[in-house]
């Protein structure tokens, strides 16, 4: 799998040196993510997949230029999306919000070895992670993952259930990115959705809820830095 390129383009640091008059008075660009991510310990997908459980989260580190874009307004953080993984008829699913489908579901797997049908692994890091208030851990060790039942995590699938074929808001990620570099505009709510706003909105069914930026957003670093997230293992194909 592609080890994670933290080598910025030259032209995110162009535009926050072009945008740094229009800052507001005081604000400073996030320097600094958690460092969750940092020292993982690395396990194959296949041995990892029967521990998976309903409502566990994917965390990318992508090496695209729009995940950089992310990274870089995030602190440089190892994160750029965020997904639900859930267990459906024998098969790990990943519930996320894209760029290029809006809000849908795809296999697990397809991360791993073959993503968007392109014969190739995600062109990034991929991260494991597990938010301990919604986590139910089996009765044994003998409990599969797959046959285990979690009422909260049913009822946060149903509302991902609802907001299938929600579209992708690039209006979003160009206030995100005008926010990340001056301090200013605030996001309003609406029926669109970044990765990190839909993981946000389905664990919020429950009574979950993760920190954002105080003007509206959550980005996956936002959701990776709360003290209930544990990050567990880095996947490798």
């Amino acid at each position: 799998m592609p080890q994670q390129n933290d080598a910025y383009p030259w032209l995110l640091k162009m535009f926050e040196l072009l945008l740094s008059p229009f800052r507001a008075p005081g604000y400073t660009i996030k320097r600094d993510h958690t460092p969750k991510f940092d020292a993982l310990p690395l396990a194959k997908y296949d041995e990892l997949r029967h521990r998976i459980h309903n409502g566990d989260l994917l965390f990318c580190g992508g090496n695209f230029a729009f995940s950089k874009a992310i990274r870089y307004l995030s602190g440089r953080s190892k994160v750029s999306h965020v997904g639900i993984v859930y267990w459906w008829n024998g098969r790990l699913m990943l519930l996320e919000s894209v760029e290029t489908d809006g809000v849908r579901i795809v296999p697990f797997s397809q991360y791993v070895s073959n993503y968007e049908n392109s014969g190739k692994p995600y062109n990034g890091r991929l991260y494991l992670a597990r938010d301990r208030r919604l986590h139910i851990p089996p009765e044994n060790e003998t409990v599969a993952a797959s046959s285990m039942r979690n009422l909260r995590v049913d009822q946060l699938l149903g509302e991902a259930a609802t907001l299938l074929n929600k579209k992708f808001s690039f209006k979003d990620v160009f206030i995100f990115f005008l926010q990340g570099n001056t301090g200013r505009f605030r996001h309003e709510d609406n029926d669109q959705f970044l990765c990190s706003e839909f993981v946000a909105k389905c664990y919020a069914k429950v009574d979950i809820r993760y920190p954002g930026d105080g003007r509206g957003f959550v980005a996956p670093e936002h959701i990776a830095m709360s003290d209930d997230i544990a990050a567990l293992v880095e996947i490798r194909g």
